[in-house]
């Protein structure tokens, strides 16, 4: 007697294997039997003919950390509707463990500037194993894995000033990493554009790095740079993970800004040609042609020194070099016109959905000097999106077969009194847009695309049980329909839900069913199997 049997749909394993029509029985949250025609019994036998019956997407590259700590139903809205089952969180440097009593109120301050903090949260979980508790005492829709941020981890140990680790903190660093790699961290992640990541110089990264290759974790990284010296910030990872044997696993790979436009082709090879080497990496990216990240990312990494507070007592100041660099940084990414605010997070209401460009006028202020005020009147913390991407190179990195498709987003609620501004529309279609423009496009079978959003980002991870449908793995399951599967979110309304989602089922439970979200909270903690 099986709980639960999707009879009738078009399988696809995860495996790259061709599509077959086939029956998917499911017991104990597990996937118990695969039939050609299923005529047993069964508690449940939910038709889904004409349907593509998938491993659930695995989100590799996310900034999730606190959804499932708000209440539901919202904590897991956009990430459900797009048949998400499993979000990797902890990127580009900034996680919420680990944390401590000394420096709590730093790192509080730090998370809620970097990333979603909700009003009157507070980080108060020391370790992978506090917040594991948390999660399971609200419950949570989808899995969650987590990375060890290095910004946060270096703010635990020696604060968030510019400087080296002396060698007692380098240890401390590598002891505090180890043990959370222990209780079941997926890896450590780099954000090496944001304070205090992007202090760290090649002996630290190497340090912890061996740190990771000996747990066979992963090192997750937003590189130094992603535009004018991109190749360069290719180089210096590979030459990390050479010298550490660790997996490295480049984040939201792409090319910005005119200048390097139309040179994926040559990306590509040099990646590839590394792991001929020997070197472990993979990547991953999401289908769109702007990226998202705070305003502060203009400022040049030296005005951080201190934290997010001492950056805005420079950037009140107007310092001359300090307006040049900002302005240097915004030419690289495309310029003033190019960078639109998505939220103020409050404090300036009226400049949400207008580009530097705009609020430059509004301000009478030369752009650079208005970015400046924007960051002072928001304490550091305001939102952008910024236009500086080739779908060319988009789609030509997309064909790379170890290259996993990820949000780089947030489980953002739908409901607009919760969300209340416009965040990057990756937050709320990611999965449907791959799979639409690969439908369109014609970019590759059907088969291979799912394989890169649920068995590769599985065996990049090292989750066994889960990224191909399969007798014994957990049963995490989407089902949505090939022909209509579709992004509807827009840069200027985003909180659309997309369409082709049928069923999204979790741990054998339908997270989502008939495209509408219900009381299950099948999801957990996932942790790195030794």
């Amino acid at each position: 007697m099986y709980d639960l049997v999707l009879k009738g749909g078009m399988l696809i394993e995860g495996t790259r294997k061709p599509p077959r029509q086939a029956d998917v029985c499911i017991a104990d949250g597990k996937i118990a039997a695969i039939f050609d025609k299923f005529e047993g019994q069964a508690k449940e036998v939910v038709d889904v003919d004409g349907k593509v019956v998938a491993p659930g997407f695995i989100d590799i590259h996310t900034h999730s950390d606190v959804s499932p700590l708000v209440p539901p139903p919202f904590n897991a809205e956009s990430k459900l509707y797009q048949g998400v089952t499993t979000e990797i969180t902890g990127n580009c440097g900034c996680s919420v463990v680990p944390n401590n009593k000394e420096r709590r109120q730093e790192i509080n301050y730090y998370f809620e500037r970097m990333l979603e903090l909700p009003a009157g949260m507070e980080l108060d979980m020391d370790s992978i194993d506090d917040y594991a508790d948390r999660v399971a005492k609200k419950g949570s829709a989808l899995n969650m894995g987590v990375l060890i941020g290095h910004g946060t981890l270096r703010g635990c140990v020696m604060g968030f000033g510019d400087k080296e680790p002396s060698p007692e903190e380098l240890e401390e660093l590598k002891a505090l990493l180890d043990q959370e790699l222990s209780r079941g961290a997926f890896g450590m992640s780099l954000g090496l554009i944001y304070p205090p990541s992007a202090f760290s110089k090649q002996e630290e990264l190497v340090e912890l790095a061996k740190v990771l290759a000996k747990h066979d974790a992963l090192l997750a990284v937003h590189m130094r740079n992603e535009g004018p010296k991109v190749f360069e910030a290719v180089d210096e990872m590979l030459e990390i993970a050479r010298l550490s044997g660790v997996h490295l696993q480049i984040s939201h790979l792409k090319l910005m800004g005119k200048p390097q436009w139309y040179r994926a082709e040559e990306l590509l090879t040099k990646i590839n040609q590394a792991r001929e080497q020997g070197i472990n990496v993979t990547c991953d990216q999401y289908p769109y042609n702007a990226t998202s990240t705070g305003l502060s990312a203009l400022v040049p990494k030296w005005a951080h020194d201190g934290g997010f507070a001492k950056m805005v007592e420079r950037l009140a100041s107007k310092d001359k070099k300090l307006l040049e660099d900002i302005s240097r940084e915004m030419d690289d990414r495309g310029g003033p016109q190019t960078v639109l605010v998505a939220s103020s997070h409050g404090h300036m209401k009226e400049i949400e959905g207008k580009t530097v460009e705009e609020i430059a006028e509004m301000l009478g202020l030369p752009a650079e000097e208005a970015v400046a005020e924007v960051l002072v009147r928001c304490e550091g913390g305001a939102a952008a999106i910024y236009f500086s991407l080739n779908e060319e190179d988009v789609i030509t990195i997309f064909r790379d077969m170890n290259i996993a498709i990820a949000s780089d987003g947030y489980s953002f609620s739908f409901d607009r009194s919760i969300t209340t501004t416009n965040p990057h529309p990756r937050n709320f279609g990611t999965f449907p847009r791959f799979l639409q423009m690969n439908r369109e496009k014609q970019i590759m079978p059907l088969e291979d695309a799912i394989y890169k959003i649920t068995s590769l980002p599985a065996a990049i991870l090292g989750l066994e049980d889960r990224g191909t449908i399969k007798e014994g793995n957990i049963a995490d399951i989407t089902v949505f329909d090939a022909d209509k599967i579709e992004d509807r979110s827009q840069f200027t309304d985003s909180l659309v839900k997309p369409a082709g989602i049928e069923h999204v089922i979790v741990g054998g439970q339908f997270a989502l069913r008939d495209g509408l979200q219900t009381a299950a909270r099948s999801g957990q903690v996932l942790r790195k199997r030794r």
